[in-house]
C-alpha cells in the first residue's frame, strides 16, 4: 500500500492541476470583463490613440491587481493576498463608534 502525504495547509489545485478554484474565480471574470472593455470601451471626444492608451492601461492595471490577489502568498501571514484584503475590509466594517452620551 502506498501512503500519499496530504498537505492540509495548501490549496488543492483542481483546475488543470495548476490552479485552485479560488484563483480561477478571481482571474477569469476579471479577464473577461477587461477583455470586453478592451474591445468595446468608447470615450467620446478623444482621439483613437488616447482611447487605446486608456484601454491598455485599464486592462493592465485591473489584471495586475486580480493576478496579485490570486497568486501572491504572504509568507509572514501564510495567507494569500486576497484573504488579507478581505480580512482587513471585514475588520474596518466591523468597527463600532462609541459616543459619550451625557444625561
Amino acid at each position: 500500500m502506498i501512503i500519499v502525504p496530504v498537505d492540509l495547509t495548501g490549496e488543492q489545485k483542481t483546475v488543470m492541476a495548476y490552479f485552485s478554484v479560488r484563483q480561477v474565480l478571481l482571474v477569469l471574470p476579471a479577464l473577461a470583463v477587461t477583455f470586453g472593455m478592451l474591445l468595446k470601451l468608447n470615450i467620446p471626444f478623444l482621439s483613437f490613440g488616447s482611447i487605446l492608451l486608456i484601454r491598455i492601461l485599464l486592462f493592465l492595471i485591473i489584471n495586475a491587481i486580480t493576478f496579485s490577489l490570486a497568486f501572491i502568498k504572504l509568507p509572514s501571514r501564510d495567507q494569500y493576498l486576497s484573504h488579507v484584503v478581505l480580512f482587513k475590509i471585514q475588520f474596518w466594517l466591523s468597527q463600532k463608534r462609541y459616543t459619550n452620551i451625557q444625561m
